[in-house]
């Protein structure tokens, strides 16, 4: 209302932030208030990926308290992974007589627990360039399935009397095209600091290139494991996932290129016993039990360590033994899992109907028990945060984030730079798929024959900046450059741009400053999380600037890089830049 700087936030206000028409606002807040509106989301997208996107959330929780939310028709629900997180009542999903994760079957630990020493991956170059004798921290764990106190729990990095990262051994070499500030990661894996780098994996990604050895990994295809048939909550079947041919190559499982390692250094039989008997392994079989097993006891249960061990561990874990042997299950090859008699799932709890008729005895998980417009746990832990206050805000800036286009920063990057998980691939893994290379919204082919990550435009912008269809740009800030083919369309509203994430890293000039081909536009997103309590990323929604370029006057710049050999189908090639040992 404008008590607070006294500025009302109506809708005349908000089209100046947003560019909808007041009217508009006005219209749609209308309808919100007359009639059952439910809103839904799919893993929210863009949504969550900005800075300060923690208020766009809560106050989309606002809103639908003051419609009545749990209301006939008036609910909120996600479509992706329905029932993985969140309350149980908002999935919309017929309800299974059981349901199971089978996460302990390869990683011997529930996610989010069981972790000493940790690092968000938002903060891994951070914790890499920090100087000697400075801590890192951060709080929460930053997973999205732990308790709310958990984000209020202060952790450091590296722990007292440890050691900083001197060694870095991933099988998800994709940092910088999937996190934030990935110049800063390019950096981060070349920093003295870092006297070792190996990664296993199937792929080149992008991380890859900077490896000191590469072990080669199968894929699903090749490996003997177990799954359900989709993790999302609801899970129809257990599967023994049989391999459908053999490995290829040298290719082995992650956990066989990890074991084979571990024999070398003489630590196998320790490291078998640590992933099929882990403290939470061993205390969810016991519990399983009724107490008529103690934990040191599992390991005669189950048997020598083994990935067989690690495959019936994982089936105990899940609950699977209740329903059916693991000897049965293996024979059998797949464990079904009913849906609910309709009878019983139509008595099931309606989203949050019973809240709404009867708030006092169905209490909500806050300290009060109800929807907070004003929180109080915020108030307890960080008061007067500026970016995320006691009730939520449109937050124009902070001392980190600079990235409206009313921001000063904006006379110089006065683009909007949006960035969708892409159409064409999944995150960065098939960036290099010739069929899809060969659809036109795939790939804009430049003069160098060379095949460029798209940028969409608006005609307007295009026209004002001298930008034709199919001409080659720069995308640009203080944090770097990437390049893309200028796509002229209407689909995208004007002082807007859109480069899909995900691509294949081409770097020309690496680090801070740096120049990519390929279009990773991750490079260049904030380094910042989504704000000083909120260790989340910022890959969406920040500003740029764009220019029109040369590609034959880069390469006259760049020869050598420009020079190495890439396949017009394809794309950049990761032999150019790799060496064998």
């Amino acid at each position: 209302m404008g008590g607070e700087d006294g500025i009302p936030k109506t809708p005349r206000w908000a089209e100046s932030k947003c560019g909808v028409p007041a009217a508009e606002i006005k219209a749609l807040a209308r309808y919100w208030a007359t009639h059952n509106v439910s809103t839904a989301h799919c893993n929210g997208g863009g949504y969550i990926r900005s800075c300060f996107s923690t208020e766009p959330a809560r106050l989309e929780v606002a809103l639908l308290a003051m419609q009545g939310v749990g209301a006939p028709g008036r609910t909120m629900f996600k479509f992706i992974e329905w029932g993985l997180f969140g309350m149980e009542g908002l999935n919309s999903l017929p309800k299974c007589e059981w349901g199971t994760f089978m996460w302990a079957a390869y990683s011997g630990h529930v996610q989010g627990t069981y972790l000493t020493s940790f690092i968000p991956q938002t903060l891994v170059p951070k914790a890499i360039l920090m100087p000697e004798g400075e801590k890192l921290t951060w709080p929460g764990r930053v997973v999205c399935n732990m308790p709310l106190e958990d984000q209020y729990v202060d952790y450091e990095f590296p722990l007292p009397g440890a050691e900083r990262i001197h060694m870095i051994w991933t099988d998800t070499p994709c940092w910088s095209t999937c996190w934030n500030g990935g110049n800063t990661m390019q950096e981060a894996l070349r920093d003295e600091s870092i006297e070792f780098y190996l990664v296993q994996h199937p792929w080149m990604e992008n991380d890859t290139l900077f490896a000191d050895i590469i072990l080669p990994i199968s894929t699903k295809f090749e490996q003997d494991d177990i799954g359900t048939s989709f993790q999302c909550g609801e899970n129809d079947m257990v599967v023994d996932e049989l391999p459908a041919i053999d490995p290829l190559g040298e290719a082995k499982t992650d956990a066989e290129a990890v074991l084979a390692i571990a024999e070398k250094l003489g630590m196998a039989e320790e490291l078998m016993e640590e992933w099929c008997y882990s403290p939470d392994l061993k205390g969810a079989v016991a519990g399983k039990s009724g107490g008529q097993i103690a934990p040191d006891q599992v390991g005669h249960i189950m048997g020598e360590p083994s990935f067989e061990t690690m495959k019936r561990v994982g089936y105990e874990f899940g609950g699977c033994s209740e329903h059916m042997p693991f000897e049965k299950f293996q024979e059998k090859g797949y464990l079904p899992i009913r849906f609910k008699d309709e009878a019983d799932w139509k008595s099931d709890p309606i989203g949050m109907r019973a809240f709404y008729e009867d708030p006092e005895n169905n209490p909500l998980e806050t300290p009060t028990g109800k929807i907070e417009f004003y929180s109080l746990s915020i108030h307890e832990h960080w008061p007067n945060d500026p970016e995320r206050p006691e009730v939520p805000h449109w937050i124009e800036e902070s001392d980190e984030h600079k990235e409206r286009l009313s921001s000063d920063r904006a006379k110089d990057y006065p683009f909007l730079l949006m960035s969708n998980h892409p159409r064409w691939r999944v995150h960065a893994q098939g960036d290099d798929i010739t069929w899809f290379r060969e659809i036109a919204t795939c790939k804009v082919t430049g003069p160098d024959g060379y095949q460029y990550e798209p940028v969409w435009i608006n005609p307007r912008d295009a026209e004002r900046l001298g930008i034709e269809d199919g001409d080659i740009v720069r995308l640009h800030n203080e944090r770097g450059s990437v390049l893309g083919g200028a796509m002229i369309t209407e689909r995208i509203r004007e002082n807007v741009l859109s480069q899909d994430h995900g691509a294949r890293v081409d770097g020309i000039v690496l680090g801070t400053g740096g120049l990519d081909r390929g279009g990773a536009n991750n490079l260049i997103c904030p380094t910042a999380t989504t704000s000083k309590n909120a260790p989340g990323e910022v890959t969406n929604g920040f500003l740029v600037g764009i220019e029109k370029v040369d590609v034959f006057e880069l390469a006259e710049k760049y020869p050598d890089q420009f020079n190495r050999p890439f396949d017009k189908s394809e794309g950049a090639l990761a032999s150019t830049k790799i060496v064998q040992a």
